[in-house]
């Protein structure tokens, strides 16, 4: 059966201030979630602190703004942060998933489905690019590899049907597909492929007995395929872990989650994209309802799924005042008019918090 969403209990006071694909026209089932993926809890008092905008990324370290502090200030200079910022997004915008079939970097073809549900790994490897900048890991740019659908390795048999990989020379081959950093494709070099399946597939927080933030296997045990994506609770965890280096206390490194129940998630969400990215300077991954975005309108054909973005940037002066998002599902996935590849989105702040608190939105993680 489908896990429900969980339970709205209550959280400490906010400061003031799965995917869609060619024809699919109905939400996606909520993400099933696998034992193998424990999450650990995040305590009370940490909470507390996150809540209150006191958990900073500055100069390349986390650390922990003093009691009285201003959240919505410069750490470092103490002003206050620009009504207005957004990141670099040079190489960012072109953190492009790959499709469900193709050649992979090294000519071998393949087919799977799985490849249509990887914008929460999209959305998460745009985030992390920041830290790698900002602290010298992950190894976002430069991860490269063979990746393989975990169904083994999480202990179920490989689907029917499933997954497909053919050789340069034509024979079948069970490595699955090789990514890097960088992979040419029509019309543009696509950035952190490697990552994206490594992300999807492969990593493995400490305390999970299976790999890959996309679920693989049911709640009944069985393998699933296509995959149903990633859930935002994996997208959380695997945030903190690579974002805190692979250590011990993982699970509090920076990522908290606002749930789309929460009734401030408005204020909530602006005053969370300012510290995140006006201070700390690192985005917000959102997960939210496609039936909002400018990218993906087709008059009555727009479809509500849900989906994963990151948010690089706001603008409180604009009128309305907006943010400015990536979406890494490009043209293969979402061809719809408004969707390019490496394109910046905008979108007003107010129809970013709808897209998050209704239909099959589900909040945001930062």
């Amino acid at each position: 059966m489908f896990a429900p969403e969980p339970t709205p209990t209550p959280a400490p006071t906010s400061p003031p201030g799965a995917t869609s694909r060619p024809g699919r026209t109905g939400p996606p089932p909520i993400p099933l979630v696998d034992p193998g993926r424990d999450i650990p809890d995040q305590s009370f008092d940490w909470l507390t602190l996150k809540a209150a905008g006191r958990i900073v990324l500055s100069k390349g370290q986390i650390g922990f703004l003093d009691a009285g502090t201003d959240p919505l200030a410069n750490p470092v200079t103490g002003l206050a942060l620009p009504a207005a910022r957004r990141l670099n997004v040079a190489w960012t915008r072109w953190i492009v998933e790959p499709p469900a079939s193709g050649t992979d970097a090294k000519g071998n073809r393949y087919h799977d489905l799985t490849y249509w549900n990887m914008c929460g790994p999209g959305a998460a490897t745009v985030a992390l690019y920041y830290w790698q900048q900002l602290t010298g890991h992950p190894n976002v740019t430069g991860k490269a590899g063979y990746f393989l659908d975990p169904y083994a390795a999480a202990g179920v048999a490989w689907p029917s049907g499933g997954p497909t990989f053919t050789s340069p020379n034509g024979q079948a081959e069970h490595l699955g597909t090789y990514w890097t950093g960088a992979t040419k494709v029509s019309g543009f070099t696509a950035h952190a492929r490697g990552y994206i399946l490594y992300l999807a597939m492969a990593v493995k927080p400490a305390g999970w007995t299976a790999p890959g933030i996309d679920v693989f296997v049911g709640g009944t045990g069985k393998a699933l395929y296509p995959t149903r994506g990633a859930p935002p609770t994996d997208m959380q965890a695997a945030l903190n872990w690579e974002a805190s280096g692979q250590v011990t206390n993982w699970a509090e490194t920076y990522y908290a989650t606002v749930h789309r129940w929460d009734p401030t998630l408005a204020r909530d969400l602006n005053a969370a994209v300012m510290m995140d990215v006006g201070r700390d300077g690192v985005p917000v991954v959102a997960a939210v309802d496609t039936y909002y975005l400018p990218n993906w309108q087709a008059g009555s054909k727009t479809p509500h799924t849900r989906h994963a973005i990151s948010i690089v940037g706001y603008d409180n002066t604009a009128n309305p005042p907006t943010f400015t998002y990536l979406d890494t599902c490009g043209r293969s996935c979402n061809s719809r008019g408004g969707n390019q590849n490496g394109q910046i989105h905008v979108i007003s702040q107010a129809q970013m918090a709808m897209a998050m608190a209704d239909g099959n939105g589900m909040g945001f993680i930062w």
